[in-house]
């Protein structure tokens, strides 16, 4: 199956093409971050997450990507979301997207048996989000 990511990739390149505010180093970083992003959204679909999730990654990744003031930054924002389980809570990353974060539990939670802090994360995360996708509806109805 084929997908278009293009609709939400190509506008953003563009504008960091023809912006100046950057230098030729950090462009760069920023040019090859873009394409490194759009890389992983496209496994994610062929992990058979949602093509509206992923486009909707993709959208905010690219945005902190051209928002970035650095190349560390920019290094940051190609990490994988990982929050941290601190005590019996989860801390999130400033820079993690929280649809990229749930696409990562459904790809892990496909082939493995997860601890019940990490269900419970899924969980929270999986209503957080469709609830927002759904524009405040019930998660569950919504999902069906």
């Amino acid at each position: 199956m084929q997908f278009n990511l293009d609709a939400a990739f190509l506008p953003v390149v563009c504008q960091l093409a023809t912006s100046s505010d950057n230098s030729e180093r950090l462009f760069l970083k920023k040019l090859a971050a873009c394409w490194t992003a759009r890389g992983v959204c496209e496994r994610y679909l062929q992990e058979g997450i949602r093509e509206d999730m992923v486009r909707t990654i993709l959208k905010k990744k690219l945005v902190l990507i051209h928002g970035a003031k650095s190349t560390g930054e920019v290094d940051q924002l190609l990490s994988q979301p990982r929050p941290w389980y601190n005590y019996g809570t989860w801390e999130n990353n400033p820079l993690c997207i929280p649809e990229e974060e749930l696409a990562c539990w459904a790809i892990v939670s496909a082939n493995n048996v997860l601890r019940p802090e990490a269900q419970e994360r899924y969980m929270q995360l999986f209503a957080r989000v469709m609830v927002e996708k759904a524009g405040g509806e019930d998660a569950e109805e919504w999902g069906r």
